[in-house]
């Protein structure tokens, strides 16, 4: 179903009255700009024809930059601020971005880098608006407008097709008007709070333990209260308190915000059982495989580069995915094989296929499945994958991320393009630069091939505020 005039109307109006500009007085007296993102709800249905988001998403109440970051100059240059007319803050990492998010104090609270969940609002927010969002994705302009002056940012002199912040015209903000939050589409990749180990995406939800006199090491019963979305923590599952994870066997969700763990099992995962006090955070711990297609798994055992079969567990399958067949190309390191026979959790496979070379792996490696809807370039150098995002992830944990479920050829619900590396670390960058053209054209562009310590002239970043 769609949206239904009178709702949608309704809604504009609350997104619209709710948002605001706002410049702020850093804590080094900086000034810096940030629009508030009101509350709102994406209605169940709204999208996919009716497939998406299957349950409401509620989402806003948070501050993010108006504009992408730029450099201060003098003593606080390591201080991010958010102004018009600015060369953009880029070549920078991941970890350092962080770091600079935090050094900026209003008021006496950091500011952070954005999650995924925040990017994803803006974009969420804009589509509802109705707004044709646009953006420097083609050397200075959107590659959809005309080459008319008024169609460009000003360039920046020292990076030939970037521009100053915030200098397009109106339709490069995210509601079309002055207000709204700019270059979220082009200009340069921005570095958001999400990470990847070999295509899995471990979701945090968070928790307090309520008992007074905390928990000791060998406690099998743990007490909690502020339980973050109460109804979506699984019947079993595992927790992390500090250094130490923990295994339950049972959830007893007595309130909407209080829970009895037991069969709790100490010290899982090769940690240590430790006592614990009240109201230290608990995160609940829900592992994804975020390759549409795809799947990661682990080694049994060391395998040499000779081997021509080995068995697995800890399969974790990427959405539309069931598990491992007769013709999938693996990604086992820097090196691909391909899966002649499958008997339960034994693969039989022909090693260093696609022009790589077969290696050792350690016990315990990951291996992906590459999506066959997916591309496979460079697979004797950095193999990634990539695609245009068709469908986006139902899930209650994945569905406020904006994460992609089918990609192909993809459609004009999402517009944008989607890229993968499925080995090792990596951290998400979103809204394209300015040289991706037709992949990035509604803000929902997203890379995952980056490893954090990634740097160049069109990765930067912006700061987000929770209040």
């Amino acid at each position: 179903m769609a949206i239904k005039d009178l709702s949608l109307k309704a809604i504009r109006e609350q997104i619209m009255s709710g948002m605001r500009d706002v410049t702020f007085k850093t804590d080094d007296g900086a000034t810096t700009e940030m629009v508030y993102i009101p509350r709102f709800t994406v209605p169940a249905g709204a999208y996919d024809g009716g497939a998406f988001p299957a349950e409401a998403l509620n989402l806003g109440g948070f501050f993010i930059d108006k504009y992408q970051c730029s450099k201060q100059t003098g003593d606080n240059a390591n201080i991010p601020v958010s102004l018009p007319g600015r060369i953009p803050w880029a070549n920078i990492n991941q970890t350092e971005a962080k770091t600079a998010c935090a050094a900026r104090l209003i008021n006496g609270v950091a500011c952070h880098l954005p999650t995924m969940e925040e990017w994803a609002t803006i974009c969420f927010l804009t589509k509802l608006l109705g707004h044709d969002i646009h953006g420097n994705n083609n050397y200075g302009k959107d590659y959809r407008d005309s080459a008319a002056w008024g169609n460009y940012g000003v360039p920046d002199k020292t990076c030939e097709g970037r521009v100053l912040t915030g200098t397009g015209p109106v339709s490069w903000s995210c509601d079309g008007t002055s207000k709204g939050v700019f270059d979220i589409v082009g200009n340069v990749w921005e570095w958001l709070d999400f990470d990847i180990a070999d295509g899995v995406y471990t979701h945090k939800k968070t928790a307090l333990i309520n008992d007074s006199d905390g928990i000791t090491a060998v406690d099998k019963t743990i007490t909690l209260d502020n339980v973050e979305d109460i109804d979506a923590w699984p019947a079993t599952g595992l927790i992390q308190i500090g250094d130490e994870y923990i295994t339950y066997g049972a959830i007893d969700k007595q309130t909407a915000t209080t829970a009895v763990l037991s069969s709790c099992t100490r010290g899982a995962k090769d940690s240590t059982a430790a006592a614990h006090a009240d109201n230290v955070t608990v995160y609940q711990l829900t592992d994804y495989c975020v390759i549409p297609g795809g799947a990661t798994a682990y080694l049994t055992a060391e395998i040499s580069a000779s081997a021509a079969s080995f068995a697995y567990d800890g399969l974790l399958n990427g959405p539309d995915n069931n598990g491992f067949a007769v013709g999938d190309t693996l990604q086992m390191g820097t090196e691909q094989a391909l899966v002649t026979a499958v008997e339960s959790n034994t693969l039989t496979v022909t090693r260093g296929v696609n022009g790589t070379t077969a290696i050792t792996h350690a016990s315990g490696s990951a291996f992906t499945k590459i999506p066959p809807q997916m591309n496979n370039a460079d697979p004797a150098g950095d193999a990634y994958q990539y695609a245009k995002i068709n469908t986006m992830r139902l899930e209650s944990d994945l569905a406020p991320l904006a994460l992609p479920k089918a990609v192909g050829n993809g459609t004009e619900e999402w517009k944008d393009g989607f890229w993968i590396r499925s080995k090792g670390s990596r951290a998400a960058i979103r809204g394209g630069s300015w040289y991706n053209g037709g992949n990035a054209r509604s803000g929902f562009y997203l890379t995952l091939s980056y490893a954090p310590g990634h740097r160049n002239a069109a990765v930067g970043f912006r700061a987000a505020l929770s209040i």
